[in-house]
């Protein structure tokens, strides 16, 4: 008969297996330290303590007013001495986004919001973090297991980014909809007011369209470059230099209209710019983006810019058609343009607001300042520069429109290609102001111009009416006045 006492060791060892391992593992755990992560759908790096990313890929954005889940997870969190660990969640921004958890709520304090949790008894756990999108922007979640005295035993930061809601794009589409039909109109009675041997001539010797390309392609983008250092972030400075750089809009043709300026010399001006942005937009790009913005690459909507070209020139031709085919239809819109042009100006201003409204509380005072003196100061050079040339006013309040205002729809358009969102729509928030801020100055000018004009006529509007100038008028007024009065004390004498 064998020996049973190898068997005997063999049957002890497979018997003390399974605690020596228990053993070996609970040894293994209590020397690793606690970690923190974020599971999916946030993206995490692979290094212990790597930050995570939440909300910045097209196909799994968090939105305003919507409500995604993410889980913390946490390994070998609990502590030894039988006490109980904390979960504290700071966000950073709690005008961005909303936390909730295990049914409690963040509160805020200070700009910032903290959400406090006791954590669960166990070695390994998760928590459902409920993150609510409430404004477009970035901000850090930052979670911490901590000991009862405060110290910190892990952490991880969630880096967060809210884009806009469906309903706010879907405004905006409809707001830019609309103004290109209502444009399009405009253009179509603008084209029934062209006077095509003006349009030759300004071609022919184009002064004044080469007064306007300086002051558009040189000045602006000069100008727009140099302001954009009252911004400390780069996007914010990309976006009005964007903006100075590129050529003018329609709206200049309607303000052309409400001032008395020369049309044909404004349109001809917009088509000018409009074809030269194909190459000055990539030049100024070239030269001075990387400045402002390094590691970008900065698209140009050539695609934007061709459409634009298009939508000046087919109503313009229907207009011309019009014209020639049709001179008593012609003879009515041209006699409604004013009126279209001022419910135009109205309409972009209100709906604008509306659509936009979202963007225009991001407007902070520097936005405001620099939206402001932009288009200004390219008021203040184009009518210098024009007056310098020995213009005559109707071209003078031409080039000074068509260089201070700038087509921003194709500013925004790039901003929105050229960075991720929201930083394309904050850096968008720039020329939003800019539109938004032109408006109502030039209407404050415009009623002054008018009851200036009412009550004192310009020299150019009175040497037509056969009359003298404001000055004139006055000197005329005081002699018929003594005259009277030398008469009256000759018929008393």
């Amino acid at each position: 008969m064998a020996c049973p006492l190898p068997y005997l060791s063999l049957l002890t060892l497979c018997l003390l297996l399974p605690l020596l391992l228990a053993l070996v593992d609970a040894t293994t755990s209590s020397s690793s330290p606690c970690t923190l992560t974020f599971s999916s759908p946030a993206e995490c790096g692979v290094e212990e303590g790597s930050d995570c990313r939440y909300g910045h890929n097209k196909t799994d954005r968090l939105r305003e007013e919507t409500t995604r889940s993410v889980e913390l997870v946490a390994r070998n969190c609990l502590p030894e001495d039988g006490s109980r660990y904390r979960v504290r969640l700071t966000n950073h921004d709690a005008h961005i986004a909303r936390l909730t958890a295990n049914g409690e709520e963040q509160v805020e304090e200070g700009g910032e919001a903290e959400l406090e949790l006791p954590a669960p008894a166990t070695r390994d756990w998760t928590i459902a973090v409920n993150l609510t999108g409430t404004f477009l922007g970035f901000t850090d979640i930052r979670a911490v297991v901590e000991k009862e005295d405060g110290e910190e035993v892990a952490d991880v930061t969630l880096k967060l980014t809210v884009t806009r809601s469906k309903a706010k794009k879907t405004a905006s589409k409809i707001f830019g909809y609309s103004v290109a039909v209502l444009v399009s109109l405009a253009y179509i009675n603008f084209g029934c007011a062209l006077d095509l041997s003006v349009v030759r001539e300004v071609l022919r010797k184009p002064i004044g369209p080469a007064i306007g390309f300086i002051s558009q392609f040189v000045f602006m983008p000069l100008c727009s470059f140099v302001l954009g250092y009252v911004f400390e972030r780069p996007e914010m400075r990309l976006g009005l230099f964007v903006t100075g750089t590129s050529p003018g809009g329609g709206a200049s043709n309607i303000w052309t209209i409400m001032f008395g300026g020369n049309l044909d010399l404004s349109v001809t001006m917009t088509a000018v710019s409009t074809i030269a942005a194909f190459f000055m937009m990539p030049l100024w790009v070239f030269l001075l983006g990387e400045v402002i913005i390094a590691d970008t690459q900065i698209v140009i909507p050539y695609f934007k810019i061709t459409t634009y070209a298009v939508m000046l020139v087919v109503p313009l031709l229907i207009g011309v058609s019009i014209r020639k085919c049709l001179p008593k239809v012609a003879d009515f819109m041209v006699k409604i343009m004013k009126p279209l042009a001022l419910f135009l100006i109205v309409f972009i201003l209100a709906c604008g607001i509306w659509s936009q409204f979202f963007m225009i509380k991001l407007i902070t005072w520097r936005t405001a300042v620099v939206g402001f003196f932009l288009p200004w100061l390219g008021f203040g050079f184009g009518c210098i520069l024009s007056k310098f040339c020995g213009r005559e006013r109707k071209d003078i309040i031409a080039i000074a429109i068509e260089t201070g205002i700038q087509n921003t729809g194709m500013s925004i358009f790039m901003l929105w290609y050229a960075l991720d969102h929201p930083a394309g729509d904050l850096a968008a928030v720039v020329p939003v102001a800019v539109a938004t801020l032109t408006p109502l100055p030039l209407l404050v000018a415009l009623g002054y111009y008018r009851a200036r004009a009412s009550y004192c006529p310009l020299a150019g509007a009175e040497e037509k009416a056969g009359k003298g100038s404001c000055n004139q008028l006055v000197q005329e007024k005081e002699e018929v006045k003594e005259e009277k009065e030398e008469t009256k004390k000759e018929v008393i004498a």
